[in-house]
């Protein structure tokens, strides 16, 4: 007979991140109040109560009595000398295990002074990004992964919500969706759009396609509404298609299949992350369709691979050095305070013309 792991109880997992905060310098002297502790750990009354009884009776922390505060037992709290080393990493999570080279290059000054002051940038791509319902999942990985902050990069709405309502130091690399109060940065993608919609509404198009990913994140709605306030500058006479994909090669080809076979296809596409290029210039060429001849491309994104195409794709490109210098002073300011003051920013992209964008074909 098979047995199945014993899972461990939500009680015992509350007691191993409190001691591993302890064990951390996270949490020192004294240890915060209830309602605070519940709100950081996303547990329940109950489950934090019989957690702190644990820790009170293994000697890690004191009796709370007469309205007290519980304090830690200085045998469990790290040597100042060598806290340095022990100190929490900032954690980045993403929906995609690998980042791209853009990415890497906006994070290469959070991570440099991160390092000189005893952190480090830890990469977590969990499978909790596809879930409907992540709350649960969320207070695991929390508890599993003790942080000084949190960057949020391509987080759903629930994720969101649930690092604000939890209170956790936590930044938005990228768009926070309509209520959320969290500090960000991000591109200025609704500009970017629009500045793409008049390339292609002065050549003439006025069917433009948008490829976007199924879930409609901040972003790509800020994309829609640069679009179609391109279009509206042509006299209200043109029309935004919207297609879906899941972000794989053959999701985004059943997209094009279905935008090539409408009887008013568009005569423009706009690309919103730089995968889904590869896949329409593989595409097009095996259906013989021609770039810009028979369609025009711009894509809000890049990569470095993106050097390597012919025709030179139309696209726009982030001022890496000062995303990263803004990312930095935002991650470190919530690290070491645990908030953010300085003001959220959408900051410009740079267009790179290319070869992609012709005048509207004869169809």
């Amino acid at each position: 007979m098979e047995h199945l792991p014993k899972r461990t109880s939500l009680v015992v997992e509350t007691a191993n991140a409190l001691k591993e905060w302890i064990s951390a310098g996270v949490v020192r002297d004294i240890l915060p109040g209830e309602l605070q502790l519940k709100k950081r750990l996303g547990v329940g009354r109950d489950t934090l109560r019989l957690a702190l009884k644990s820790l009170t009776q293994e000697g890690w922390v004191t009796s709370s009595f007469q309205g007290r505060q519980r304090r830690v037992r200085t045998k469990h709290l790290p040597d100042t000398e060598n806290l340095k080393a022990t100190r929490l990493p900032v954690t980045f999570l993403s929906r995609h295990p690998v980042e791209s080279q853009v990415t890497t290059l906006e994070m290469e000054d959070t991570q440099m002074h991160l390092a000189e002051r005893g952190h480090h940038l830890r990469y977590l791509a969990p499978a909790v990004f596809r879930l409907k319902r992540p709350e649960y999942r969320l207070e695991q990985l929390a508890r599993a992964n003790p942080s000084a902050a949190w960057i949020l990069y391509g987080a759903t709405e629930a994720m969101q919500r649930w690092f604000e309502g939890h209170e956790l130091p936590t930044f938005i690399y990228g768009s926070p969706f309509p209520g959320v109060n969290l500090p960000f940065i991000v591109s200025d993608w609704e500009a970017a759009a629009f500045h793409a919609g008049i390339q292609l509404v002065r050549r003439g198009h006025r069917i433009i396609g948008i490829m976007e990913y199924e879930t409609r994140f901040p972003g790509v709605l800020r994309e829609e509404q640069g679009l179609e306030r391109a279009l509206a500058a042509a006299g209200g006479k043109g029309q935004l298609v919207r297609f879906k994909d899941d972000g794989t090669p053959v999701s985004i080809a059943r997209s094009l299949e279905f935008a090539f076979g409408l009887q008013r296809r568009p005569t423009a596409l706009v690309l919103t992350y730089a995968s889904q290029l590869l896949t329409c210039y593989s595409w097009m060429v095996a259906q013989g369709i021609r770039v810009p001849a028979d369609v025009s491309l711009v894509s809000l994104t890049n990569d470095g691979w993106f050097a390597d195409l012919h025709p030179p794709v139309c696209y726009y490109r982030a001022d890496t050095k000062l995303m990263s210098r803004h990312i930095a002073q935002r991650v470190l300011e919530l690290v070491e305070t645990g908030h953010v003051t300085r003001k959220s920013l959408r900051i410009p992209l740079e267009y790179v013309p290319g070869a992609t964008i012709g005048p509207v074909p004869h169809l």
